[in-house]
C-alpha cells in the first residue's frame, strides 16, 4: 500500500437534522486501499465517542449526536461509495 499525501480533509457526513462537514486531521491518503480508517483513541482526545449499539458518534461532555455510522460488514462507515472496478475487463 503506498501512501500518496498527508494533511486534513473535510467531510460530508450526516447527523440527525441534516448534512453537516466534519474536519479531520492527520490523515493519510492511500487511493488503493479498501477504505479509510479513523483513530478512535484520537477522537476520543478530543472528546467524540463511539456507541455502537446506536452507531454513532457522539461528545461525552454534551451527549449531541455528532454523526450516525453506516455498518458494512464487520465495519462503520463515514461516508460510503460504491467501489469502481479497477480490472480491465478486455
Amino acid at each position: 500500500m503506498k501512501i500518496q499525501a498527508y494533511g486534513t480533509v473535510t467531510i460530508t457526513v450526516d447527523i440527525p437534522t441534516r448534512k453537516s462537514k466534519m474536519k479531520l486531521s492527520y490523515i493519510a491518503l492511500a487511493p488503493t486501499f479498501f477504505t479509510n480508517i479513523i483513530a478512535l483513541l484520537r477522537a476520543t482526545n478530543n472528546d467524540i465517542h463511539f456507541d455502537l449499539g446506536r452507531n454513532m458518534l457522539y461528545r461525552l461532555a454534551t451527549g449531541e449526536t455528532v454523526y450516525y455510522a453506516k455498518r458494512l460488514g464487520g465495519h462503520w462507515a463515514l461516508m460510503y461509495r460504491e467501489p469502481t472496478s479497477t480490472l480491465d475487463s478486455t
